[in-house]
C-alpha cells in the first residue's frame, strides 16, 4: 500500500485529538481510517481528479480536512442538529453523521467528476451501514443515520438542497479547504488557471468564534488573487447551504491589518 504523506498523518492526529473522549466518534473515526475499501475509493478519486483531469486534491487528505473543519463548525455553532431535533439520537450521533459525510463526500469521483455527489452515495452506502453497524445495534437508527450521511454526500455540491443541519455543515466545510496545499500538485502537473493561482495565494484558513455571528472564517492571503477562491468556493458553498446567518467570512492580505469582508 502507498505510504501516507506527512500531511495525511498530521490531519489524522488532529482528528483523533478532536474526537478523543467520545467513544462512538473515536470508534467510527478509527474504522474510517483503517478501512481499505474507503482508502481505495479516495485514492482513485484523487487519481481521476488530479492526474486525469488536472483538478486539485479530492482524495484522503481533503476528506480528512473537511471532516476536521466540519466538526469545528459544529462545536462553534452550538445548535441542535436534526438528529437531536427529530429524536434519532444525541449530539454525538449528529457528529458521527458529520464526520462520516465529510470524510466520504468526494468518493464518487472514483467513478466520474460529473454527478460525483450522486455516485458517492452509491459507492459508500454499504460501507457506511457496515461501520454504523459496529457502533449501533438498532437497525432502525442505523438506517436513519446512514441516510443523513448519504444526504451530506449527495448535497455537498449544492445540486441538491441539504435539509438537515448536519448536511449543511458538511457542504460548508467542503468549501473551507482552499489553501495552497490543496493546489500545489495539480499546479505543477497541469495548466495554470485562476482557480489554481487563487488557491496558491491562500496561506491559511482559520476557523473560530465570530464577532457578530457564531462562526468566523479567516483567510490569510499572499496576494489578492485569493479573493476569487473565497468568493467562488467558500462563499458559494456557505450560501448554498443556507449557513450565511451563522458564518462570517473575512480575508487578510499579509502586511495589512484591516480585513476584507466577504460575508
Amino acid at each position: 500500500m502507498k505510504k501516507k504523506v506527512h500531511t495525511d498523518i498530521g490531519i489524522e492526529k488532529a482528528l483523533k485529538a478532536m474526537v478523543k473522549g467520545n467513544k462512538r466518534l473515536e470508534t467510527v473515526l478509527d474504522l474510517l481510517l483503517k478501512n481499505q475499501y474507503i482508502r481505495g475509493l479516495q485514492d482513485e478519486a484523487n487519481k481521476v481528479a488530479i492526474v486525469r483531469m488536472g483538478y486539485n486534491d479530492h482524495g484522503p487528505v481533503h476528506g480528512r480536512i473537511a471532516a476536521y473543519h466540519a466538526l469545528q463548525i459544529w462545536d462553534l455553532l452550538g445548535l441542535k442538529g436534526s438528529v437531536v431535533q427529530e429524536e434519532i439520537g444525541d449530539e454525538e450521533d449528529s457528529k458521527v453523521c458529520i464526520l462520516m459525510g465529510a470524510f466520504l463526500h468526494d468518493t464518487g469521483i472514483s467513478l466520474a467528476r460529473h454527478e460525483h455527489e450522486l455516485f458517492g452515495t452509491i459507492v459508500t452506502r454499504q460501507v457506511v451501514e457496515e461501520i454504523l453497524g459496529k457502533v449501533y445495534k438498532d437497525k432502525y437508527r442505523i438506517a436513519r443515520l446512514a441516510s443523513l450521511v448519504s444526504e451530506s454526500i449527495l448535497c455537498h455540491m449544492g445540486t441538491h438542497q441539504a435539509t438537515s443541519l448536519e448536511a449543511r455543515i458538511v457542504e460548508t466545510a467542503d468549501g473551507t479547504d482552499v489553501t495552497k496545499g490543496r493546489a500545489r500538485i495539480p499546479f505543477h502537473i497541469g495548466e495554470a488557471d485562476i482557480h489554481k493561482f487563487s488557491a496558491l495565494a491562500i496561506e491559511k484558513v482559520n476557523i473560530g468564534k465570530g464577532e457578530k455571528k457564531p462562526v468566523r472564517f479567516e483567510l490569510i492571503m499572499d496576494n489578492p488573487a485569493g479573493i476569487f477562491q473565497a468568493q467562488e468556493i467558500m462563499l458559494k458553498k456557505t450560501m448554498d447551504a443556507k449557513m450565511d446567518e451563522y458564518i462570517e467570512i473575512v480575508a487578510y492580505l499579509k502586511g495589512q491589518k484591516k480585513p476584507i469582508t466577504i460575508l
